[in-house]
């Protein structure tokens, strides 16, 4: 009686809305008329889409770097903040962490005028240091744009990390670093046995997030280059959109949401599995 209503909410707007999208994915619809079951035709066509191969590996490529730059920046940063005899450490996490409040549309239009060829910050500040050589159009070079993009979403999510690893050095107990240390343990010793081990937990926890995050990335993405330009920055939410709502491809845009769901269900299980394998050998 008392997981009724939740219960209800549950299945009104999660259960019945997967259950159409998976459904969707069997049929060919453009929004208006009537609905065609094509069976597997959608997946099959899927398969053979260059430009979803293309996309999947750009979020591959995404999802490799947010395993590693966030999450190293978080926790440096959250060392520096937790083990450091710096003053006002409470004002420097709010100010790491205001990121990661900031919405979205608005961090995406921040970055592409600091990414503006003509008159961005960072071309300008290039320019300034005697680096004009190095000015680009940052946006407009498809080697460059998805790097560009990633830098944006790291300044974003390494607040995050932060306030995660800083939480879990809390629990660790001061004594553990004073015992390495009367044995003559240099820092990097102590961050390898004592500080990696005690946060093994948050670490897996924040890897995963970050690489689920780099799967469902989409508005920062969207805002700034719509994945462009050409496909140089697809990634298979902006193509899961653009297919269903730009090219009016509603079946086969719900059969990529399907794919791209499968896809993070997959990884997250054998990502889960690895690291209980390795941490029971360890």
């Amino acid at each position: 009686m008392y997981i009724t209503p939740a219960l209800v909410l549950y299945a009104a707007f999660f259960l019945w809305p997967f259950i159409q999208l998976v459904l969707l994915g069997f049929q060919k619809w453009d929004g208006l008329k009537p609905k065609q079951w094509v069976g597997f035709d959608n997946y099959v066509k899927l398969i053979e889409d260059p430009s979803f191969w293309k996309a999947f590996q750009h979020n591959i490529g995404w999802m490799m770097a947010a395993m590693i730059l966030p999450v190293f920046i978080g926790l440096m940063l959250a060392i520096l903040l937790y083990r450091s005899p710096l003053h006002g450490k409470t004002i420097f996490r709010g100010i790491y962490f205001m990121p990661q409040v900031i919405s979205s549309v608005v961090v995406a239009v921040i970055w592409r005028w600091i990414y503006n060829p003509n008159f961005g910050a960072l071309n300008a500040l290039l320019e300034s240091v005697g680096l004009a050589s190095l000015k680009r159009g940052w946006l407009g070079e498809p080697d460059l744009v998805l790097p560009a993009l990633f830098i944006a979403s790291t300044w974003i999510n390494y607040g995050f990390t932060m306030v995660i690893f800083v939480a879990a050095l809390q629990g660790i107990d001061e004594v553990y670093f004073d015992a390495a240390k009367v044995d003559g343990a240099n820092w990097l010793q102590q961050f390898r046995h004592i500080l990696i081990p005690f946060i093994q937990g948050p670490l897996t926890t924040v890897v995963l997030i970050m690489a689920i995050a780099a799967f469902q990335v989409f508005d920062l993405v969207f805002i700034i280059t719509r994945g462009g330009p050409g496909t140089a920055s697809m990634v298979l939410s902006v193509y899961l959109y653009k297919n269903a709502f730009s090219f009016h491809k509603v079946g086969y845009g719900s059969a990529v949401a399907v794919v791209l769901g499968v896809i993070i269900l997959l990884f997250s299980i054998v990502f889960l599995r690895l690291r209980g394998v390795l941490g029971e050998r360890k």
